[in-house]
């Protein structure tokens, strides 16, 4: 029942993207454009981090980044070592309108479920609804269409792929923040480095800098070390 209400959900959707109209040209633009995708998230979460007296914030949203991390790593994880099912548009037994062009970032990864764009997306939006109610609900807004109606539009997954980034990113930042410890560490780390904040902010800027184009430097450690594991484990 579910996999035939993903299908449908998904051939609906993927026809709107058939042809040339504006709702086709809208949906491509803003399911693989990084800004339109990205503004309304990464926008609110960098002024959050830059904002004025914001100590105790940034201590919060370091333990939130460390969820979403995680969350994102065990959608990687799922996709490579439990894999559920390919992306829609690999499946020759779904007659789709329309057939994206496959994109160098996804690596070679066949495998959609959980969705890993829409889970660090769906977990940056948290991060961004404890600190701030009104752009936390626009960041999920935004997420929803963007790396999940868009992007199930485009047939580079399904609704149940969606479905779960959302849990996945959701859950992982609010079981993070629930670990007390965490948020002592890194208020303690970030009274230590008060006096070299800016290298505590290079930090932030550079792990911000790679999650808007999904972390092309870690998937490329990510791919040499899968490599490895598949060597040691004779599945290569």
């Amino acid at each position: 029942m579910v996999a035939n209400l993903d299908i449908r959900i998904l051939l609906e959707l993927n026809f709107l993207v058939a042809g040339d109209s504006f709702c086709a040209r809208t949906i491509q633009m803003v399911g693989l454009n990084p800004f339109f995708r990205g503004v309304l998230v990464f926008f609110p979460l960098t002024w959050l981090w830059f904002s004025p007296n914001s100590d105790g914030r940034r201590s919060r949203m370091i333990v939130g980044l460390l969820g979403s991390a995680v969350a994102t790593l065990i959608s990687l994880g799922v996709q490579y070592y439990l894999p559920v099912h390919v992306r829609p548009y690999l499946d020759s037994s779904i007659h789709l309108y329309y057939y994206p062009v496959p994109d160098p970032a996804w690596g070679g990864r066949f495998d959609s479920f959980p969705s890993d764009t829409a889970t660090l997306y769906f977990a940056f939006a948290t991060i961004i609804f404890r600190e701030h109610r009104l752009a936390g609900w626009l960041a999920f807004i935004s997420s929803f269409f963007t790396t999940g109606v868009a992007r199930v539009a485009l047939a580079i997954h399904y609704p149940s792929d969606v479905a779960g980034a959302l849990i996945l990113g959701v859950a992982s930042v609010y079981l993070f923040s629930r670990i007390r410890p965490l948020t002592g560490v890194a208020q303690h780390l970030l009274l230590k480095w008060e006096p070299r904040m800016y290298i505590v902010d290079a930090c932030f800027s550079f792990f911000i800098a790679e999650a808007y184009v999904l972390f092309p430097g870690i998937r490329g450690v990510g791919h040499i070390l899968n490599f490895a594991i598949r060597l040691l484990t004779g599945r290569h």
